[in-house]
């Protein structure tokens, strides 16, 4: 059984980074820019990049690519060169190959700039490094901005064809690891080599941009590998993804299971816990209380600091058949809102917004990669089985969720450990004058704003609040869902854009402007709103069209 043979370990490739980040932000020098050059000799060398050594691996392939035509939209490519290649190739203890695969793509017109892009789900495939920008209905990307851009798998590859494929890496435990932390150090070292072959010169500054697992990743840079980036968006950060998948299987299918209706096998499908009309009446008690916290009644909740009703209060009363929930069905709303706790009482993940769109998480559309996350790879040992409902309805939620800060032989590391990115200690980011932007959605059903909201404060209680706004600012988006979408927000701004001219112009965002798009399903497209950075909140000013951010401050 082989292990891997050659494989670098972490403080190397540490070690690589930082010798590849000299006068690559951190300090007041910058690199040379790259040296010109004509289409055809952007070509060789994009080709002679086959076999290219990198710390642990080597590049596989080396392409030239031709711009795209017709109109630009987000998937649109410039000239470049694209860069496929692999670390770590080894065999697992569970007899499968792995390997650390990365995409690199170069672009003919370089801005000196590095942009790694974040992962999704439990990642398992090698995703295509355009940049993708966060929030919604983006029409370019890093790559066409002319930033160098790299993706990774995490170092493993979903299996087809079984109902838990994408997470039977995890019993493999470098495979877990790699997916954990191990990659984003490794995979900058890689990228930052190959940039420098390329163009003779080191980003001047790196960025790192990622929603959910990728804001989880994002937020584990900033706090265990300071060095590598200037710059940091951690959109729907799953920063405590361990205890969300407790709470997003175990918790709310087993409290869905008192009440929901059972499907054709006799288990209860708790997909459909609430009927469509049981639905809006969450949403509309939600709105009847809180819409017009703000001063303005506009089919959002904004005042969010301001909106805690008692879905106690929903249940109907004697005589009442209209608005209101089943006593029942009110109990279970509450516990859902509540979120997961122990049997001693811990809150084991965070209580859920009072946002309009929050009704459906009554269909827990989550639950499966939740499930499958919480069995095979966070808790230990694993539980491998392919019934992830099974799984949900039956698990012991107080022995799975101490699992997750378990170890033994085979698993040297928790869950805990190689997963979460919930420390608020950034000394060294701080320090070296890194940003990082952070925002969720109110309406996100996968991470929820408390938990954001809670770890912001831990960084506050360790700062103060003027030193924590000085690199790191907090925004909650009204109505947004899970990255992006949502019918009852405005899901449409430029983090990224804010986190480059903080960084590159010292321009803190206070505020950005999102839109409303009609491809989200909002019933007022182009309506705007100022997203304020936290703890402010947007509030009407009293005149104005309720659809001009204008008419709104940051209060």
């Amino acid at each position: 059984m082989r292990t891997g043979v050659g494989i670098p370990t972490i403080a190397a490739t540490v070690a690589v980074v930082t010798a590849l980040l000299q006068g690559c932000g951190g300090d007041d020098s910058v690199p040379a820019a790259a040296a010109p050059q004509t289409i055809e000799q952007f070509k060789t060398a994009c080709s002679a990049l086959v076999g290219a050594v990198v710390a642990g691996g080597t590049v596989a392939t080396a392409e030239f690519t031709e711009a795209s035509t017709g109109a630009v939209t987000a998937t649109s490519v410039p000239q470049h060169c694209l860069l496929r290649g692999a670390m770590n190739k080894r065999t697992g203890i569970d007899g499968k190959p792995y390997a650390l695969q990365f995409e690199l793509r170069l672009p003919f017109t370089w801005n000196n700039r590095f942009y790694y892009q974040g992962g999704s789900g439990v990642d398992g495939t090698l995703f295509t490094a355009l940049g993708a920008y966060s929030g919604g209905g983006n029409t370019r990307n890093a790559l066409l901005d002319g930033y160098a851009v790299v993706t990774t798998d995490s170092g493993h590859i979903a299996e087809p064809g079984v109902a838990n494929g994408q997470f039977l890496f995890a019993a493999d435990p470098q495979a877990r690891y790699e997916y954990g932390d191990q990659q984003l150090p490794q995979v900058t070292a890689a990228g930052k080599t190959l940039v420098a072959k390329m163009y003779g010169a080191a980003p001047s500054k790196s960025y790192f941009v990622g929603c959910s697992n990728g804001g989880r990743q994002a937020m584990i840079a900033a706090q265990r590998y300071p060095d590598l980036f200037d710059g940091i968006v951690a959109a729907a950060p799953g920063f405590r993804l361990t205890q969300a998948s407790i709470q997003g299987s175990l918790y709310q299918a087993q409290i869905a299971a008192s009440v929901a209706p059972l499907g054709t096998d006799g288990k209860p499908d708790i997909t459909k816990t609430f009927s469509d009309a049981e639905k809006a009446t969450v949403r509309s008690r939600i709105l009847g209380a809180c819409d017009a916290l703000d001063g303005a009644v506009d089919g959002m909740v904004t005042k969010m600091s301001a909106c805690n009703p008692d879905p106690l209060t929903w249940a109907c009363k004697a005589g009442e058949t209209s608005n209101c929930l089943a006593t029942e069905k009110a109990a279970y709303a509450k516990k859902l809102f509540d979120g997961a706790k122990t049997s001693a009482g811990e809150q084991i993940y965070a209580p859920w917004p009072f946002d309009p769109g929050m009704a459906d998480q009554t269909g827990n559309p989550f639950l499966t990669i939740f499930a499958g996350e919480a069995s095979h790879v966070y808790t230990t040992p694993p539980t491998i089985t392919p019934d992830l409902l099974g799984y949900s309805l039956t698990g012991n939620i107080d022995t799975e969720y101490a699992k997750l800060s378990a170890t033994n032989a085979t698993f040297t590391r928790s869950g805990n450990s190689f997963t979460n990115g919930e420390s608020p200690n950034m000394d060294a980011f701080k320090a070296r004058g890194g940003k990082l932007v952070i925002f969720n959605g109110a309406a996100d059903l996968a991470f929820s704003i408390k938990d954001v909201e809670a770890y912001y404060k831990k960084v506050q209680a360790r700062y103060g609040a003027t030193e924590t706004a000085a690199f790191t600012r907090a925004f909650f988006v009204p109505g947004m869902g899970h990255c992006s979408g949502g019918m009852y927000g405005t899901d449409q701004f430029d983090a990224v854009g804010a986190m480059v001219n903080w960084v590159e112009k010292g321009t803190a965002p206070d505020v950005m402007i999102a839109t409303a798009r009609a491809a989200a399903g909002v019933s007022w497209p182009g309506r705007t709103r100022p997203l304020c950075a936290y703890p402010k909140e947007a509030i009407y000013k009293g005149s104005g069209s309720i659809e001009d951010a204008a008419n709104f401050s940051c209060q």
